[in-house]
């Protein structure tokens, strides 16, 4: 556990800076929230104007408080904060929660006072809340300092960094009977990072599920190394805002120019297990889920229904958030089929028609059958449950209550889960009522439901049966040679490394790349080509032509003697219409590569997650359907395997049309190696390795660029 938090959510004492007694201000609302919340505490009002305040003594200032204290709330004008901050220093406080708006968010001037906030903390560990957000609540310590009335406790924590969504999140708690462990308004998050609040989460006996409101993200790479492991235990739901807004940016390299930012949040969450929504809405029916339901052992769920229809449209929604709804098994199918009307189909979706209608009963035999089979891991109930009474008669409304309780039941003694969707969601009917309160979530929408079970299928994965990969990157120093090559060439101001100091940086990690001289003439080509065997393929080198190929700078398929010396020269009249003689170092000669997939491998350097590696098919794959895979640095043996089957054009290396299969364990290890070397090498930006031909043993990388 993150101890450096633990007296920020549990603590002995707490000051408020700025506290006021006059209504609706800032101020007010979180002093009277926490007073009134029960914390059991101390609690210092400072006010300078006032003696009294909530009829408690009234300090001029927080160096006036006699004692240390634990945590400090500040609501007081931005330029003054700077002062309190070193006062929370000489009191010992473990944390500072800035309540107070108008800095970074607003340009120069306030980052310059949140600077300023950050080394006045760094001086006695003070960890900084905010500044611009609510506040905070922890059940653990009866702590309300968010303002809102009574909050009720229990399992789900929130991060979030707008204060109004922390309200709707309230809101929609107290709807759907959901309580909380902790809340935390994230604000500016300029000091304590969420990846930190995380990690703190994750041993939090009170917290069952965490919930995450993201407008962006710092230190990414802590972010996803901390919930990789989080989400092995507990599951983590995030609202990342901003897809609309990131573009691709223009870049040198392939990999660069396709990564747009929210690709490398999407695929970042992924790798880390996060379970990404896009609504408040969503991500509170997915937390009532994870909050009240046993985890699903698997994706196989059994879909029932009084009809075909219903039935249809669940099983497609299923399938296409990830479950699957398997045939059951004729031993099972026999022990459904009673309680069916004569022709319905047993095999999973269930069509229990028109006898569930007028005896529900029917509901609870069908499902106890599911739930004790093996071959299920949820039930998915679909159509009218708890409307029958509208439909048929009132005297049905006593048998929807029974088989509301019966189904109640069954979770418990299975512990598997049960999620209902009705078209009577919304009604306040007696039997939808016993459900909702006794833990099976009630939905009115056939693609939500799906959805929920789809995520809770892919933490159960995760927490039940995943394994947890410790070692992603190889314990060591930094490669030396590698290191020496770059320090090198950034003395020299290089950004465009040649393709000859790339493959050299490759080699030093182990990165096999096939044969190639640099050449300086056409009779030394030849003599390369002679050797290497013919046809070969001629690149020019030079710092000044970054895209070889858009300029005439590369000829392929070279077969003989004299067509080397004929390439050779074409080459180099194309480089001199854009490149000095001096500018070129001259020619590489390499042999063909053998016939395989093309593929395209690359790293950029991302602003918010540090090195990204992407993975994805050449040719129009990559150019026009940007068919390709991201992840952050390092990787795992298995974030590369999923990259490898996540794109489209997967079955084109697993053979397709009579062709073998390719070597995907060599493309796993340059992918690994690509890792390692960007996590060692800070200097360099971008790297492509494009295009790499794969075959059906081994890979050849036929270019290599790399970007300081």
């Amino acid at each position: 556990m993150n101890t450096s938090l633990e007296k920020i959510f549990s603590p002995a004492s707490i000051a408020i800076v700025g506290a006021s007694e006059t209504p609706g201000k800032a101020a007010e609302r979180r002093t009277r929230s926490l007073l009134e919340g029960g914390y059991p505490g101390k609690v210092f009002l400072i006010n300078p104007k006032r003696e009294k305040l909530f009829g408690r003594k009234a300090y001029p200032s927080l160096e006036a408080v006699p004692e240390p204290v634990d945590l400090v709330m500040i609501v007081i004008p931005a330029p003054f904060i700077p002062d309190v901050i070193t006062q929370c220093v000489e009191k010992q406080a473990k944390g500072a929660i800035i309540i107070t708006a108008g800095l970074g968010e607003t340009g120069e001037e306030g980052k310059k006072i949140e600077a300023e906030i950050l080394e006045n903390a760094a001086k006695g560990g003070v960890r900084i809340i905010g500044p611009n957000c609510s506040g905070m609540f922890s059940r653990s310590a009866r702590m309300n300092l968010l303002g809102v009335p009574p909050i009720e406790p229990g399992p789900v924590a929130i991060i979030a960094q707008s204060g109004n969504i922390i309200d709707s999140l309230t809101h929609y708690a107290k709807v759907q009977g959901i309580g909380f462990s902790k809340i935390i308004s994230a604000g500016n998050a300029i000091g304590v990072k969420f990846h930190e609040y995380i990690e703190y989460l994750g041993e939090d006996p009170d917290t069952k599920v965490i919930c995450m409101y993201m407008e962006g993200i710092k230190e990414g790479d802590k972010l996803v190394a901390v919930a990789r492991r989080v989400t092995r235990k507990k599951p983590i739901i995030a609202l990342k805002v901003g897809r609309s807004g990131a573009g691709a940016r223009a870049a040198a390299s392939h990999t660069g120019s396709l990564a747009a930012d929210d690709k490398v949040v999407q695929a970042a969450f992924e790798q880390a297990g996060i379970l990404r929504v896009t609504n408040v809405d969503v991500m509170f029916d997915l937390a009532e889920c994870f909050s009240k339901l046993p985890l699903p052992r698997g994706r196989r769920v059994a879909i029932m229904s009084e009809g075909g229809g219903d039935n249809s449209v669940a099983a497609d929604n299923a399938e296409a958030h990830g479950l699957e709804v398997p045939v059951l098994s004729k031993e099972t199918q026999e022990k459904i089929r009673p309680f069916l009307l004569k022709g319905m189909p047993a095999q999973n979706p269930i069509d229990y028609g028109g006898t569930a209608e007028e005896n529900p009963h029917m509901i609870t035999e069908c499902c106890r059958v599911c739930m004790e089979t093996d071959e299920v891991d949820a039930v998915y109930i679909t159509g009218f449950f708890g409307g029958f009474k509208e439909i048929i008669a009132p005297h049905v409304e006593t048998l929807e209550i029974q088989t509301a309780k019966d189904l109640t039941g069954f979770v418990k003694s299975y512990k598997k889960p049960i999620i209902l969707h009705t078209s009577f969601a919304h009604e306040p009917f007696e039997s939808l009522r016993i459900l909702k309160e006794n833990g099976i979530p009630v939905f009115a929408s056939s693609e939500r439901t799906a959805f929920c079970l789809g995520a809770m299928a892919k933490a159960g994965e995760r927490i039940l049966g995943g394994k947890d990969e410790t070692s992603m990157v190889r314990e060591g120093e930094r490669n030396r040679e590698a290191a020496g090559i770059l320090s090198s060439l950034k003395k020299k101001g290089v950004q465009n490394l040649l393709e000859t100091e790339a493959r050299a940086i490759l080699q030093a990690y182990n990165i096999s790349v096939p044969r190639a001289d640099l050449v300086k003439s056409a009779e030394e080509a030849v003599q390369a080509a002679d050797v290497m065997g013919y046809p070969v393929a001629l690149k020019i080198v030079s710092r000044k032509i970054v895209h070889k190929s858009d300029v005439g700078g590369v000829k392929i398929n070279v077969k003989s003697a004299d067509d080397v010396r004929r390439a050779f020269e074409e080459v180099v009249a194309n480089a001199l219409k854009v490149a000095a003689k001096d500018e070129i170092e001259g020619l590489l000669v390499t042999p063909m590569a053998k016939t395989g997939q093309e593929c395209i491998i690359g790293m950029t350097r991302n602003p918010q997650f540090g090195p990204v590696v992407m993975f994805g098919l050449g040719g129009i794959f990559v150019e026009v359907l940007k068919d390709v895979a991201f992840r952050v640095a390092p990787l795992s043996p298995s974030d590369a395997e999923e990259m490898i089957r996540q794109i489209q054009g997967y079955p084109l290396l697993q053979g397709v049309r009579g062709q073998a299969p390719k070597d995907t364990e060599a493309i796993k290890e340059i992918l690994l190696g690509i890792s390692r070397l960007a996590v060692e090498n800070p200097e360099i930006q971008e790297m492509d390795l494009n295009p790499v031909i794969v075959h059906e043993k081994g890979a050849s990388i036929v270019d290599a660029r790399i970007i300081m």
